[in-house]
């Protein structure tokens, strides 16, 4: 096989003829037998050699591992037997390396299997050269051995998967970012679906720039700049969440930052609580929830700040009932009086406020009855209750003026109502006049009676004529009417 000649390339040997047949140039010219003879003994001499030797020369060579490969150039010391089986045999070979050789080509071994892989390809191209130079059994056995190792390379592969993923993960460990980087983009090279490897690259890739904001963050930190450092700390976090140093490092000044707007806000509360800045205190408390809703200092200074709100609640419901009190608005007062209750239902002043504006209340109601309508009282029982009232309510105080005023009108319409006025009949002498509730007059042709205030009715009698009705009303203040009866229309 000539160099050039690929594996796999049929070949057609030189017929080889004994020397002194009809076509050898050198029998036919000298038909010297002699020299036949001599040719057939060196040719015997040779094939000796041959046998003896070859075996030693063309030995099966020691098979290797694919960590050992290594192409060795074999020279045999005598040209190799070129048998059909041989040959078919080395072919064979090659095509079964070629095809594993594909399917690992495809599953990227190239990026991930060295040295392996490269030995193989040493050792099949070793074989190209054997099967070059006609040595088909060594060539194949090259070719075997280059398979084998590619076989090795396989049955290793979720072994060197499993051992960069633990190399990268010892490599963030020691954060070695850049070592990191390799172990992880090799075992995507190996598999590049593999989510353990994705995410250990993008955790190795920014780990770099993770170490920078943390140490920006410690120095920060150590200067007492905590809302720097947190910020430094959060964007660490943030580059790697599942990093513990990272996520330690901003709870621990986050926790700082709390604590101390919490003491800042708690401080301002209770400080306006002694104010008694109850707004302030509140907004303060309010914050400081935010902060640490569950903190028992909180609850206590929200407790303070209930008890603080209820009684300024009641002062100024017991001010504005005192207001309305002064002014003997006993309406708006009764209302003051029962909110404060409801805040506390123990508030002496409310219960005792409550209790003396709903009687103001009554009696002012009661007085308003008789001096909206006065002409009650010229009624014998209205006029009775209303000389009852005026007994139990007595003088009313100084303070209220209103209620003063009430009565004194009262007093004056009950006066009235007891002091008669004059009051002038006239009629024909012919009827006879009875006023009802007054008693009988008789016939009369004029007559003066004294009558309390009131409505009055009277009635006229006369035999053959139709009785007549007259109804008058007394009033003080006022001239009274002359009431004239008499009967006038027969029947």
């Amino acid at each position: 096989m000539d160099p050039g000649e690929q594996p796999g390339t049929r070949h057609t040997l030189p017929d080889l003829r004994p020397p002194g047949t009809a076509n050898d140039p050198a029998a036919a010219a000298t038909g010297n037998h002699g020299k036949v003879w001599l040719a057939l003994a060196v040719m015997f001499a040779l094939g000796l050699v041959v046998v003896l030797m070859l075996p030693q020369l063309v030995s099966k060579p020691t098979p290797v591992t694919p960590e050992q490969i290594t192409p060795q150039p074999v020279t045999p010391a005598a040209p190799a037997v070129d048998t059909q089986a041989a040959r078919r045999a080395a072919e064979q070979a090659l095509q079964d390396y070629l095809q594993l050789r594909a399917r690992l080509e495809l599953a990227n071994a190239a990026a991930w299997g060295e040295p392996e892989w490269e030995i193989a390809a040493q050792a099949a191209s070793n074989g190209d050269r054997l099967f070059g130079q006609r040595q088909f059994g060594l060539a194949a056995e090259s070719y075997g051995a280059a398979r084998q190792g590619l076989q090795t390379l396989e049955s290793v592969r979720g072994q060197r998967l499993a051992t960069a993923l633990e190399s990268g993960r010892q490599a963030l460990a020691a954060d070695n970012g850049p070592e990191a980087v390799q172990h992880f983009e090799l075992a995507l090279a190996i598999d590049a679906a593999n989510e353990a490897a994705q995410a250990g690259l993008q955790r190795a890739q920014v780990r770099p720039q993770l170490l920078q904001l943390m140490a920006s963050g410690e120095q920060a930190e150590s200067a007492n700049e905590l809302a720097t450092a947190q910020t430094a700390y959060r964007d660490a976090a943030q580059l790697d969440p599942s990093w513990a140093p990272a996520t330690a490092a901003l709870q621990r000044v986050t926790k700082q930052l709390t604590d101390s707007a919490y003491r800042d806000a708690m401080s301002r509360a209770l400080t306006a609580l002694d104010a008694g800045q109850l707004q302030a205190a509140r907004a303060a408390l309010r914050e400081a929830a935010t902060l640490k809703p569950d903190d028992a200092a909180l609850r206590d200074a929200q407790r303070q700040l209930s008890h603080a709100s209820q009684r300024a609640q009641l002062s100024s419901l017991q001010r504005q009932a005192g207001a309305k009190s002064r002014v003997e608005d006993w309406s708006a007062a009764t209302a003051l009086y029962r909110k404060a209750l409801v805040i506390d239902a123990q508030a002496g002043f409310a219960s005792d406020g409550l209790a003396h504006a709903q009687d103001r209340l009554r009696l002012h109601q009661q007085l308003d009855r008789y001096l909206a309508d006065p002409a009650r009282v010229y009624s014998e029982k209205p006029l009775a209750n209303a000389e009852r009232l005026l007994e139990s309510a007595g003088s009313a105080p100084a303070a209220e003026p209103r209620l003063a005023g009430k009565i004194d009108r009262l007093e004056q319409l009950v006066s009235g109502a007891r002091t008669p006025l004059p009051v002038t009949l006239t009629s024909d002498g012919l009827t006879s006049v009875v006023i009802y509730h007054v008693g009988r007059l008789g016939k009369f042709t004029r007559q003066q009676l004294e009558l309390r205030p009131g409505t009055y009715t009277a009635i006229g009698s006369r035999a053959g004529y139709r009785d007549v009705r007259r109804t008058f009303t007394v009033l003080p203040g006022r001239d009274q009417p002359v009431v004239d009866i008499r009967c006038e229309e027969p029947i």
